[in-house]
């Protein structure tokens, strides 16, 4: 803007306008001596020279036109124009200026270029934008890595789960392979047992029969003393008796390793179509020591049978998951229940316990990885986490917990009977 010197308005300003003009920061007003130093100078010509008010020491100087130039010049007006000042770096501002000499000073006189405000107004503009876009991309970048790891680490969980059941199906399947065999001639041979025993003792009775018909009497007597001494008649029964036993023992034995080759089930790792009754019989079968242990009354309500479709093993360890842990928090003598209900679509497998239940805190935890009540060295806090896996994503059901501390635990598995 120029003053005229008519106007007598703002003549009348002209001390308030020189203390706007020197502590601006769009004029820059600065005074040299004839070798270039920085005598004196406003706000704003520190500001583009990088020095303050007190020291005067520029950092930046004049790239084009050079101090120089100013210098050579002997008019009042030596310089009028576009003035460059910088570090002759990565530095520079563009000043639209006019340059004064009187006797050995120079003043400088200069408007900061609008336009080039305006441009780096909109290069900061446009790298702001650039720098939140790419924040907001990391930020989800970040979330991505992150869902990335949590599903690794799943998997890593599902892997090492999987290869100790492998490992464990393996084992169960080859001692039950192994126990198969003598168990089937030991049980062969207390059939043939037992009627060796019956001949035998036929053929002692058709002898003792004989004596008492035809012998003397000195030879009825010693006959009788033996079957006394010996005490046959007892022995007889017990034998029989013994003989009925055993085998019911051998037969429990057979079905224990049948339960346990069904539990394994290694030639079922694939979706198949089973009997889930018998598939939770077995699952209670091996159960069953730590049921006994802890004298836990046990009953199962159900259908005689219940067709679904499902990963047989993988079902059979998350059952008994639940089973353990209904285990693990009922008392000695507690009680525990299970319940299979067949509805149109779906089948619920309802496993109920009188135990020390569920604080409503935890409710929430105890499907986290690695979450455990129990004390350390006790558990791994992988069970009920691989059994809702099992659940949820293998066989697209659900699984909730009901519970109230002190008064037990029921816990509810939902799954289809057809895997979708």
């Amino acid at each position: 803007m120029v003053l005229k010197k008519g106007n007598n308005l703002i003549t009348g300003w002209t001390d308030l306008i020189g203390d706007m003009l020197l502590e601006g920061q769009s004029i820059a007003i600065g005074i040299f001596s004839i070798d270039g130093r920085l005598l004196d100078a406003n706000a704003a010509m520190c500001y583009f020279l990088d020095t303050d008010l007190l020291n005067l020491c520029p950092k930046n100087e004049f790239v084009n036109p050079a101090f120089t130039t100013f210098v050579a010049s002997q008019a009042e007006t030596v310089f009028e124009g576009l003035l460059t000042i910088g570090n002759r770096g990565n530095i520079s501002f563009v000043l639209n200026a006019k340059v004064f000499r009187r006797a050995d000073k120079i003043i400088v006189f200069g408007e900061a270029d609008i336009r080039q405000l305006f441009e780096e107004n909109d290069k900061m503009s446009s790298l702001n934008q650039q720098v939140n876009n790419l924040q907001r991309q990391l930020i989800k970048e970040k979330k991505n890595v992150e869902n990335t790891l949590a599903d690794l680490k799943d998997t890593q969980q599902m892997l090492i789960h999987s290869e100790k059941m492998n490992a464990m199906g393996k084992l169960v399947a080859g001692v039950a392979h192994e126990l198969n065999n003598p168990i089937a001639f030991v049980y062969s041979n207390m059939f043939t047992l037992e009627e060796y025993i019956s001949q035998i003792f036929q053929a002692y009775s058709e002898i003792e029969k004989l004596i008492s018909n035809e012998a003397n009497p000195q030879l009825k007597e010693a006959v009788a003393e033996i079957r006394k001494k010996n005490d046959l008649d007892f022995l007889t029964a017990d034998i029989e008796d013994m003989t009925k036993e055993s085998k019911n023992g051998i037969e429990r034995v057979k079905a224990i390793v049948e339960d346990l080759r069904r539990f394994s089930r290694l030639d079922e790792s694939d979706i198949k179509q089973v009997d889930l009754v018998e598939n939770i019989r077995s699952t209670i079968s091996v159960a069953r020591s730590e049921i006994s242990r802890k004298n836990i009354t046990f009953n199962m309500k159900g259908p005689a049978n219940l067709q679904v479709e499902c990963y047989p093993g993988q079902l059979n360890q998350a059952i008994l998951n639940v089973l353990f842990n209904a285990i693990d928090a009922v008392a000695m003598g507690g009680n525990i229940s299970m319940a299979l209900t067949d509805e149109e679509n779906n089948v619920n497998i309802i496993v109920s316990d009188n135990g020390c239940g569920i604080n409503e805190e935890i409710k929430d935890k105890v499907f986290d990885p690695f979450f455990t009540t129990k004390p350390v060295g006790s558990g791994t806090g992988l069970g009920l986490s691989i059994t809702y896996k099992i659940i949820h994503d293998m066989h697209h059901g659900t699984i909730s917990i009901e519970s109230e501390p002190g008064k037990g635990t029921q816990v509810i598995i939902t799954i289809p009977k057809l895997i979708l």
